[in-house]
């Protein structure tokens, strides 16, 4: 049983701070470019959600480079292989149509390395002859930071194959096959699932729960500790008093996951070849 107390939670606040401070003490000049993340897989077919002009979804990332900078927010990123990230559009009358997603997707990132939106307007959505739309994210996969100009230090190919080969393997056996980065990635998927507005009841709560993990199929993470740690971080999620909107407690768990991807990062990065 994972058990989280509220001097847990102020002191992983201060954590979550330090640690930023700390990227930004240590990062390159600020238009070089940031670091290669990889993506952990999709738990099967991911749904985008659509609201106003953009649909949209997030999926869990970390840090593959532990010497470039940590990417702001909206940092650009472009698929390192087309294969690893496909797009399926479903039309109005149910048909699903496979494409390759980095020609339709924006990916951008949203929470430091721990955390990548993928993005579709609604326009060219509908021009895809879809109405609707899920993302599939192959294992291994990686993003590559979108070239500027005048970049100081820009990505080399070299760095390029070395990171989606190498350490990209590397960072499979330390973090996506680790159980508390399986439990991210659950809890990634709970919180990409979640309408904010819908109010916060202990049914919709269990409703929501049982809608991603009955649905996991063949995607869902072997053993039992993964689902175990991440209803541990779901429950924990709930029990606080002051959220009575599912906004509070997409926020709870994206604090959460933000936090085990950052303890798997640094373990990563501790036993990353050549450090």
């Amino acid at each position: 049983m994972l058990l989280v107390d509220d001097g847990f939670m102020k002191r992983a606040a201060w954590s979550l701070g330090a640690i930023t401070a700390l990227f930004a003490a240590l990062s390159s000049p600020a238009l070089a470019a940031p670091q290669i993340l990889a993506v952990m897989a999709s738990l099967g077919p991911q749904q985008m959600s659509c609201g106003g002009s953009i649909c949209s979804t997030t999926f869990t990332s970390y840090c593959l480079q532990r010497g470039r900078d940590v990417p702001p927010t909206g940092q650009v990123y472009l698929p390192a292989h087309p294969d690893q990230f496909s797009l399926v559009v479903i039309g109005a009358d149910g048909t699903e149509t496979p494409l390759p997603a980095g020609e339709h997707i924006n990916f951008s990132s949203v929470r430091g390395f721990a955390s990548v939106n993928a993005t579709i307007g609604r326009e060219a959505l509908a021009a895809l002859g879809g109405v609707d739309a899920r993302i599939i994210v192959a294992r291994g996969a990686t993003l590559i930071p979108a070239p500027v100009a005048d970049d100081p230090n820009p990505v080399t190919e070299a760095e390029i194959a070395f990171a989606t080969k190498s350490l990209r393997e590397h960072g499979d056996e330390i973090v996506d096959s680790a159980p508390a980065g399986q439990a991210a990635a659950v809890i990634n998927k709970i919180a990409a699932t979640i309408v904010p507005q819908a109010t916060a009841t202990p049914d919709s709560l269990r409703q929501l729960w049982h809608d991603v993990i009955d649905n996991l199929g063949p995607a869902r993470p072997s053993g039992t500790d993964a689902i175990e740690r991440a209803r541990d971080i779901y429950d924990w999620c709930q029990g606080r008093t002051s959220y009575h909107s599912m906004s509070g407690i997409k926020s709870c768990l994206e604090f959460r996951h933000d936090l085990e991807i950052m303890r798997l990062n640094g373990k990563y990065w501790e036993s990353q070849p050549g450090y």
